[in-house]
């Protein structure tokens, strides 16, 4: 798999999101987004993914503590944009006292406390949103690239709940949405928590990407059922098991969206319906992935079935649903 084959699905992921912003598209989109992600090639070897040299980490970790300490003593007013850099560029470290303590915490507290320019919150969104960044080493089967993806999906969620949204024109817009949507489309790696080397998370962080962007009022509301469709589809055909709290992230995006409008909560009820006929129409499992897929989704409604703010339809057509 490579950068064309990435190419040819994101153009192809833009046909159906026309067809159903112009109308020509809706109730079948998720089973032509299913159609597409059945028919990608299989992932690639895994390949090395290069780390930063220990002094590049030693500053990594000096720049957290005296940013830490200047935010605890209330001195902090700014930081420069060479100073950002340094903590953004550790996000796709292995070790997790790097990726998560000094550099993921630090961000967080910067944008928390509202330290960042909005220059520097352009900057980083635009970083984010690069496919070197959201696609890095996504071809190959599970391997450390998974790192800078998700980590990074995890910060610009926090940047949409944190801060002001950042304006976009047109075409950053159009690039935000597809390149979501793509980055959906190839994410496959499902692991939780490594001793060595801390959460992988990447179907928790994009629980929140996708919740931040439910209550952004930029993100028009066809978009939030295009994103939601590709990462259902997408969920559907995990091969490996989700087993460290995904499924209740998922589960809670999934409720908050279905309340902001019926049109989202009538959606959704149609994807659960067009899930069941799929059901039942194929036979049980007969591999480790197959069941994979199954306990996957099993876990997922049952985690919607605990959310109390539900709609009722919906509650009652999983109470219902008897392919378990």
């Amino acid at each position: 798999m490579t950068r064309e084959t990435i190419h040819f699905a994101q153009q192809q992921l833009g046909d159906l999101r026309q067809a159903m912003l112009d109308g020509a598209l809706y109730k079948s989109l998720g089973i032509r987004i299913g159609k597409l992600i059945d028919e990608l090639p299989a992932k690639t070897a895994v390949t090395t993914v290069a780390q930063l040299s220990q002094s590049e980490e030693t500053a990594i970790i000096e720049l957290s503590l005296e940013i830490q300490h200047s935010l605890l003593e209330d001195e902090l007013e700014s930081i420069s944009d060479d100073e950002l850099a340094i903590l953004v560029n550790g996000l796709g470290q292995i070790r997790p006292e790097i990726r998560e303590e000094a550099c993921l915490k630090v961000l967080v507290q910067l944008i928390q406390n509202q330290i960042l320019t909005t220059d520097q919150i352009d900057i980083l969104q635009k970083h984010i949103l690069r496919p070197e960044v959201l696609f890095f080493h996504i071809t190959e089967n599970a391997n450390d690239g998974v790192f800078l993806r998700s980590f990074n999906v995890c910060l610009l969620a926090i940047l949409k709940l944190w801060e002001q949204p950042v304006a976009m024109d047109k075409a950053d817009y159009e690039d935000m949405i597809m390149l979501l949507a793509t980055y959906l489309l190839f994410e496959t790696d499902t692991r939780g928590f490594d001793d060595e080397q801390g959460w992988f998370r990447t179907y928790f962080h994009i629980g929140h990407i996708l919740d931040a962007l439910t209550f952004d009022n930029q993100v028009v509301r066809m978009d939030k059922i295009f994103l939601m469709t590709v990462m259902l589809e997408r969920y559907k055909r995990l091969d490996t098991p989700l087993t460290m709290g995904e499924e209740q992230r998922l589960s809670g995006y999934l409720t908050n969206i279905v309340k902001v409008n019926s049109l989202y909560a009538d959606y959704f009820l149609l994807q659960l319906k067009q899930m069941r006929q799929q059901f039942v129409q194929n036979q049980e499992p007969t591999t480790l992935a197959g069941w994979n897929r199954f306990y996957n989704k099993k876990r997922l409604w049952q985690a919607l079935q605990l959310q109390s703010q539900l709609p009722e339809n919906i509650s009652n057509y999983l109470r219902d649903m008897n392919f378990f």
